[in-house]
């Protein structure tokens, strides 16, 4: 009896690998293909408002500016701040350090249709090292701030 049991347990362990195998191929190549194609807008927004505060259109190389950010009274600067020199976006994040808001500064190019938060203040710096994208969203929480892409996606059904 003790045999047969251990024979059983084998073949759920096996099992499981085998599923585990085939679970992480599908998120791998999902990951891969499933933002194929150019970008053709790029939404950053803040908070949780459903329209995007600046829209970056990769087809017209043109930036614009949605609506103002609300910041407190203390703050000189209006933002968005919109660079069109240096090809960057800076929001004031939600987070704060020693009492002050901090600013999150995100870079695009046209000619890659790509955008980069390059500039942030928060917990282990794990905005800023979500790289470059051309497709997939960026994600700044402790900020508020996300990039949402206007791209086609894969369509996955038969």
């Amino acid at each position: 009896m003790i045999t047969n049991l251990s024979v059983k347990n084998k073949r759920d362990l096996l099992l499981v690998a085998l599923l585990f195998v085939i679970l992480g191929g599908i998120f791998i190549l999902f990951k891969i293909y499933a933002y194929q194609g150019d970008a053709s807008v790029a939404n950053i927004y803040y908070g949780t408002s459903s329209d995007p505060i600046v829209s970056i259109d990769f087809a017209n190389e043109s930036v614009s500016k949605n609506y103002t950010q609300q910041v407190p009274e203390n703050y000189a600067e209006s933002y968005p701040i919109i660079d069109l020199t240096n090809r960057t976006v800076t929001l004031l994040g939600d987070y704060e350090l020693n009492g002050s808001r901090q600013i999150v500064v995100i870079e695009y190019n046209f000619g890659s249709k790509s955008v980069q938060i390059i500039q942030e203040q928060s917990p282990n710096h794990i905005c800023s090292r979500e790289g470059i994208s051309t497709g997939f969203p960026l994600i700044c929480l402790p900020n508020r701030v996300r990039v949402e892409f206007d791209s086609p996606m894969i369509d996955f059904t038969v």
